[in-house]
């Protein structure tokens, strides 16, 4: 599987898990650490996924995912969140978002999600 992907991750042992996985399947990674970083990125480069973690966002998640989905509406978005909530999950699925995963998330469950996203 050949594909680029954007993670925004300021956790580190969780962006680390997500490099392990992303580097066994030959992903090229590119990471930013701020959401004008992000949005530049999108709006520069073409990429399979965005893995985007909510708690890292210094702006309110949802609104943010409804930046991306305007700047690139048919990528594929993953979120990730500490949030067990079913409100804030069923508001980022309502966004578009094709996964969304609560930590500590299950990589296995995660690299089948970005299989699918990027086919």
């Amino acid at each position: 599987m050949k594909g680029n992907i954007l993670v925004f991750c300021r956790d580190e042992a969780c962006f680390n898990k997500l490099m392990e996985l992303l580097r066994s399947r030959n992903l090229q990674t590119t990471r930013v650490e701020d959401e004008a970083d992000l949005l530049l990125a999108l709006l520069e480069n073409q990429y399979g996924v965005v893995i985007y973690d909510l708690e890292n966002s210094n702006l309110d998640c949802v609104k943010m995912v409804k930046i991306i989905r305007r700047v690139r509406p048919k990528i594929p978005l993953l979120a990730i969140s500490n949030d067990h909530s079913r409100e804030l999950g069923g508001r980022i699925l309502q966004e578009g978002v094709a996964y969304y995963a609560v930590k500590p998330i299950d990589m296995s469950i995660v690299s089948e999600a970005i299989v699918a996203a990027m086919n």
